[in-house]
């Protein structure tokens, strides 16, 4: 599966979504995308659930920066953790390729999307972009097709000894900086400042 496969799939499942696919996803309650997902991973060839499953290591790779962080940071009101970041990219992709692709070029692109726009109107922390279990649907597909919780990361582990490795996660390679510092904020993300900064931040 190419990166243009991987896409495909990605707005079919958006489209089954309906309107809740560019809504942000209420606290405690699974995205109407990653569940849409499931369903389109399900209609595939099991080598093909396990493709996009390394196709996804490999896109979410690319959105592996700091401002994209300090994005993560302000949207979701200072919850920044290894795993809470790579849920949130994975929201991100759920948010489809277009804005996907935006906020690679432009983290502060998020400002302009209806889903990040809701969550800065909301009062309290129960909306979200960050979809954990889109990260699994590529597995719950695999398990929903052969009822063996196991087979997906068997398949996986052979096809990493089939194909070369997706790209490694590393630090992301960009300019650290402070993600505390709300005047880098207006400075590198100034549009999401702007919806976000009259709430205040756990900035500790």
């Amino acid at each position: 599966m190419d990166v243009d496969g991987f896409w495909q799939v990605v707005e079919r499942a958006r489209a089954a979504a309906g309107p809740a696919a560019d809504r942000a996803r209420q606290d405690g309650q699974p995205s109407a995308v990653s569940e849409a997902l499931v369903a389109e991973l399900a209609r595939l060839p099991l080598p093909q659930i396990v493709a996009f499953d390394r196709m996804l290591d490999d896109v979410l790779t690319q959105a592996d920066n700091w401002d994209t962080c300090a994005a993560c940071w302000i949207i979701e009101y200072g919850f920044l953790s290894d795993d809470g970041f790579s849920d949130f990219r994975a929201g991100l992709v759920g948010l489809g390729r277009r804005a996907y692709e935006a906020v690679v070029t432009e983290p502060d692109s998020l400002a302009g999307h209806p889903a990040v726009q809701e969550i800065s109107a909301s009062d309290g922390r129960d909306l979200w972009i960050g979809d954990e279990r889109l990260l699994y649907a590529a597995r719950r597909a695999y398990e929903r097709l052969t009822g063996d919780p196991e087979a997906f990361w068997d398949a996986v582990d052979d096809a990493k000894v089939d194909t070369a490795p997706s790209s490694p996660s590393s630090e992301p390679a960009d300019e650290r900086w402070d993600l505390r510092n709300e005047e880098e904020w207006r400075r590198r993300l100034p549009s999401l400042a702007e919806l976000f900064l009259a709430r205040p931040f756990p900035l500790e």
